[in-house]
């Protein structure tokens, strides 16, 4: 290898870092350590310029003061903003965080001066705009050496430029280019915030390279599906279903004598690419949040229980830890925004994107961006792990409140319709929760346009992590066996996202919740047990999941007619 050439791993960490830029809002409050900052500098400073006139300056912005006065500055400018937006986009765009100016440990400002090189710049003569385009190589090149840093940079667009200029004392000959926050992002999502928020979607690479001319057509959806960038990740062989179909109809048995096995096991061969399907590994995923609609008294338990019983979970006291250690499953305990801080030494897996969500019934429960971090959080949860086959689970004082929210607002189905007793609440408490979430569906029902809007109002922050968790089941192909009502309202909502969503999907158990009827209904599930089980924590799901197991191990195990050697039977039902 050539000494200036790319290794493989070098080559795929570029890619990596280009894939993986995001623009950041939310930031911890971490320094960046000089020498860091400098090689993003550096990185900057080391981009391609026409003539070689490096028309450009970074200013290190880290005086609070001055910050202040461009933070305030953004208040005023994206009020005015706001009101450009009309009906739902005008709550939308006040929903997003869109600076992180104070939040981030400092501000860079890339700015171009358009006198550089002087009055004669080679190449710039019938484009002298190549100033401008020059300076904004050095922000990519900042940008993607921060994101291999591990460092987010999120560009404030949202400002009159001479204002901020005034702030800092930049000559007027001079124009800002960029103006970047800088610092440890509290999240990398996995999808650009405005993308995963419902804003707008990224444009099909086929739509925007043309061949030999404008409009005419480059690239087909075949050549799309094969991602260059990795070109060791080759599409498999196209799975011949039938080969399944026939392998199951000529197994020494009865035809259709192992009942719904049969259809579980074909839906696993579909989803794992195979005639002879193994789900040797089983895991549970339970994740914990709490829920400001408590404070309305809705639940028979006071809302430190969620934390309680999550204690209870890791110290192995809880049904499903007996459920699983029964069945050989792994659990994990998620904390996606419980009221309580666990140290790293209970086993509880940190997700946490705040303590709770507000009240619902009065304001939305999360931000867009809580939300989206919360999906992005439960994708992460399972990307970390190889189950071959998971169930998921929840814990939250008020869950059950807001599934009922989610429940009405996507099935447009009546609070009588849907409300049931939960935890098991009185006559009394049953009418409050009634009317609460009658109070929050007429409060939010103008915003209810999308599936994210949904969950960002009446969700939960364990609801929104199991979101993400079953968004990433599916691009994995990974099968989910859902517990009970509150899993089932994730699992709506995933579905409206994604509606692959449902090939994945397998439920485990029959709510006594009366809605939950309504949303197997929707998802076009049958439950494999009715157990009256309303206990929540996984418990239905890790039930089921050895009948799955069971059905894939008889497809794959089974000998068929063929190759036992014996006859097929003809009978009444007959099979030839």
């Amino acid at each position: 290898m050539a000494k200036n050439d790319f290794s493989v791993d070098e080559r795929s960490a570029v890619y990596k870092a280009i894939l993986a830029r995001r623009d950041i809002r939310m930031y911890r409050p971490d320094p960046i350590p000089t020498e860091t900052l400098h090689r993003i500098l550096r990185a900057g400073h080391a981009a391609g310029s026409v003539g070689m006139m490096q028309p450009w300056n970074f200013i290190v912005l880290n005086d609070v003061d001055k910050r202040t006065q461009v933070h305030h500055h953004f208040v005023e400018c994206n009020e005015r903003a706001a009101a450009v937006w009309e009906d739902e986009r005008h709550v939308h765009y006040g929903a997003l965080k869109l600076q992180g100016i104070l939040d981030s440990p400092l501000n860079i400002i890339i700015t171009c001066d358009h006198t550089r090189g002087g009055e004669q710049v080679l190449g710039r003569h019938t484009i002298p705009e190549t100033d401008v385009y020059s300076t904004c190589l050095a922000v990519q090149n900042m940008w993607l050496a921060a994101r291999a840093e591990g460092i987010g940079m999120g560009w404030l667009s949202i400002m009159e430029p001479d204002s901020v200029k005034e702030i800092l004392n930049i000559p007027s000959h001079v124009s800002i280019i960029a103006y970047m926050t800088v610092g440890y992002p509290v999240e990398f999502p996995e999808t650009p915030l405005l993308e995963a928020v419902g804003w707008r979607q990224r444009e099909a690479l086929k739509d925007v390279v043309f061949n030999n001319g404008w409009n005419e057509p480059y690239l087909t959806d075949d050549t799309e599906s094969v991602d260059s960038t990795q070109p060791e990740q080759l599409p498999s062989a196209a799975f011949d279903f039938q080969s399944a179909s026939n392998r199951q109809e000529n197994l020494t048995k009865p035809k259709g004598s192992l009942g719904r096995l049969e259809s579980i096991s074909l839906q696993v061969c579909a989803l794992k690419q195979t005639d002879r399907p193994t789900l040797d590994t089983a895991g549970i995923y339970l994740l914990a949040g709490d829920h400001g609609i408590t404070e309305e008294r809705v639940s028979a338990y006071v809302p430190e229980m969620t934390a309680k019983m999550v204690i209870q979970f890791v110290s192995g006291g809880g049904a499903i830890n007996a459920i699983t250690r029964e069945n050989n499953q792994t659990l994990k305990v998620v904390d996606m925004g419980v009221d309580h801080d666990f140290s790293l030494a209970t086993g509880v897996i940190d997700a946490k994107v705040r303590r709770g969500t507000r009240n619902f019934s009065t304001e939305s429960a999360m931000t867009l961006e809580e939300c989206a971090i919360a999906i992005e959080r439960g994708r992460k949860v399972l990307s970390e792990s190889t189950p071959s086959i998971i169930g998921v689970g929840e814990m939250g004082i008020g869950n059950s409140t807001s599934a009922c929210a989610i429940a009405c607002a996507i099935l447009n189905l009546s609070v009588s319709e849907v409300v049931g007793i939960g935890t098991g609440v009185g006559t009394e408490t049953l009418s409050r929760k009634a009317v609460l979430i009658q109070k929050a569906l007429d409060l939010h029902q103008e915003h209810f346009s999308s599936p994210l809007q949904i969950l960002q109002r009446l969700g939960g922050f364990e609801i929104a992590g199991l979101v993400g968790l079953i968004l990433e089941a599916t691009e994995r192909r990974i099968p989910v066996v859902l517990d009970g009502f509150i899993t089932g309202a994730a699992a709506l909502i995933a579905s409206r996202l994604n509606p692959k969503v449902t090939s994945v999907l397998i439920a485990g158990t029959q709510s006594s919740e009366p809605s939950h009827v309504h949303m197997l209904k929707d998802l076009g599930l049958e439950p494999l047990l009715d157990l009256g089980i309303r206990l929540g924590e996984g418990a239905g799901a890790a039930l089921a999941i050895p009948l799955v197991q069971s059905a894939c191990r008889c497809l794959a195990e089974m000998t068929t007619f063929e190759e036992a050697g014996i006859p097929e039977p003809m009978d009444p039902i007959g099979r030839t």
